[in-house]
């Protein structure tokens, strides 16, 4: 779907519920990462109160907030949730947007037409993000599921990663972008917590197979365009890591890096 079709869209319930339940899930999971990007936002909106729109870029808060990267996407949304005429939100998801795809247009001042009852209306470009935004959600969680059932077919005859990493299905998600992390970090949080409890199958919150955590590798290709090339993975290391990547606020450059076995930059 692209902005211009998005035009044709309303700004409905399921829009607006799909928006807080992942913003919730994400605050549930990760309150410290929820937490750092809130203080961040807080020392942007200070800083651009009385300031003209052309400076926002030019604070030394917007640097702190635009350096996390399109992780924090989905916290932009929320404040497009709570309000769709925010246009410091909007300008914020436009400059750590990096899919086309999902980017609003700008609207053209439109003229009534007389023929048509009531007036045509055009979206706001926040509210052409709200629906743009709900939209990848629903695709990106059946990417999910697709993937993670993948991987729960395929593992019980091969132990290989390339045999699950080198498909379609991980193609698939790959191609979403650095937008969908914090999707990808919440079901390798939910898969990590099924694994230490020593469950299979499938998770009660998201109804997702558990896969053989792979997210690693998604995560890795999704921040630095390859994968880990690791051949012995200590799993609850290497989620730790991303765990604290994520957390804590970290500049998209802290992120975990692999380069061979048991190696990290």
């Amino acid at each position: 779907m692209t902005a211009q079709d998005v035009t044709d869209l309303e700004i409905n319930e399921n829009t607006i519920w799909s928006t807080n339940r992942l913003y919730l899930s994400l605050l549930e999971t990760f309150p410290k990462y929820v937490a750092n990007f809130q203080a961040k936002w807080n020392d942007w909106q200070q800083d651009i109160s009385a300031t003209d729109p052309s400076v926002w870029s030019s604070v030394a808060s917007f640097t702190a907030l635009t350096a996390l990267g399109p992780k924090i996407t989905p916290l932009v949304v929320y404040q497009l949730a709570l309000n769709p005429d925010d246009d410091a939100a909007v300008h914020l998801y436009t400059t750590i947007e990096t899919d086309a795809l999902y980017l609003p247009s700008t609207p053209e001042p439109s003229t009534p037409d007389p023929s048509t009852t009531p007036a045509t209306t055009t979206m706001s470009r926040g509210q052409q993000i709200l629906s743009l935004s709900f939209e990848r959600n629903r695709a990106v969680r059946n990417a999910l599921a697709d993937f993670a059932e993948r991987c729960e077919r395929v593992s019980r005859f091969h132990s290989s990663s390339a045999m699950l990493t080198e498909c379609a299905e991980y193609d698939a998600l790959l191609a979403f972008g650095p937008s969908i992390i914090p999707h990808v970090m919440l079901q390798y949080a939910r898969d990590v917590e099924m694994s230490q409890q020593g469950g299979g199958g499938q998770t009660s919150a998201s109804g997702i197979g558990r896969g053989t955590l792979l997210w690693y590798e998604l995560l890795h290709e999704l921040v630095w365009g390859h994968k880990t090339a690791l051949r012995t993975v200590r799993l609850g290391e290497v989620y730790a890591r991303w765990e604290a990547w994520f957390q804590e606020g970290l500049a998209v450059e802290g992120a975990p890096r692999f380069s061979g076995e048991d190696a990290m930059v």
